[in-house]
């Protein structure tokens, strides 16, 4: 993506009246969903450095996984999210992971739990391509399915699935509500069906945060080609208008901390590796980088944001 389409420093928010009332503003031509795809067809490839695995997302610290140790963290969160299905590990079940990135969270899922099938679904065709290479070489392609499609149109059947989840993807849904990815949600699952959402949410509407907070967010989502972060109780409104109860709302902002504190070196041995081997960072590599440096400081800013693990069953 050119300069010239992202002019603005605060984009895509932009300055409507006053330095810190940020609210969305179209400046770019190309949908959400293209500038998502823009964003990973360059960007994805950088996230082996991230991990080994090519778990794209923060991780989850328990007791025994050592917060040095980034890669335990990564999966730890992958079984975190399995476990909130509440299925019986011995009992066949579809699953369906909602922005699948390079599949990573599925492989972990499918070797621990072996009697369930699951569907990845991704709008990048580089991640297609990469996720099935990567579950080929696990010996997991018979149980994974990747497909390119937009999570909000899914080709799934009407209450076809057990339980579906959605790890640092439900931000590029429309929206505060993010309502377009729940309704989905809501479609696919079978009633008494499960979702898993982990995320970063916003406590208030965008429009409330101060200078210089207002600033690092709208930076932020300009670097991953972001509309909006979620907000946290338009979400769980929207959750419950499609029939979804038993939600619980699980603030592990404090779980996910010791992997993000690892973003910073993260950030500097990737620039360095680049660097001595002498390869150029693409536009969108750098705007990840600087994502996930301002990534941290938005998480100090507690009364703003919480990352949450939010789960629930659909009912009707």
């Amino acid at each position: 993506m050119t300069d010239e389409r992202m002019r603005s420093s605060f984009a895509p928010y932009g300055i409507k009246s006053k330095i810190w009332e940020a609210v969305p503003v179209e400046i770019d031509p190309l949908s959400p969903v293209e500038r998502a795809v823009e964003f990973y067809e360059e960007a994805s490839a950088d996230y082996e450095h991230w991990s080994r695995n090519f778990n794209m997302h923060l991780g989850f610290y328990r007791r025994g996984t050592g917060m040095l140790n980034r890669e335990k963290m990564l999966e730890q969160m992958n079984l975190e999210v399995a476990s909130r299905f509440g299925l019986d590990p011995e009992k066949t079940a579809t699953l369906i992971d909602l922005g699948c990135g390079l599949g990573a969270i599925s492989r972990t899922i499918a070797r621990n739990y072996p009697n369930w099938l699951i569907k990845g679904v991704t709008v990048s065709p580089t991640q297609v391509r990469t996720a099935e290479k990567l579950n080929s070489s696990a010996g997991l392609r018979e149980r994974i399915e990747i497909l390119e499609c937009d999570y909000t149109h899914l080709p799934f059947e009407d209450s076809s699935a057990d339980g579906v989840w959605a790890v640092e993807s439900a931000c590029y849904a429309s929206r505060a509500a993010k309502e377009d990815l729940i309704g989905e949600m809501a479609r696919v699952l079978k009633p008494g069906g499960r979702f898993a959402v982990a995320d970063c949410f916003l406590k208030r509407p965008a429009v409330d945060l101060k200078f210089p907070v207002t600033h690092f967010y709208s930076s932020v989502c300009k670097s991953w080609a972001l509309t909006e972060m979620p907000v946290l109780d338009p979400f769980i409104a929207a959750l419950e208008r499609h029939g979804f109860r038993d939600i619980s709302v699980e603030d592990i902002s404090w779980r996910v901390a010791p992997s993000l504190a690892h973003a910073p070196a993260a950030v500097l041995s990737f620039v360095l590796r680049k660097l001595f081997s002498g390869q150029a960072l693409g536009f969108h590599s750098m705007q990840n980088l600087k994502a996930s440096i301002l990534a941290p400081i938005l998480g100090l800013n507690r009364s703003s944001f919480s990352y949450c693990l939010i789960s629930g069953t659909l009912v009707v």
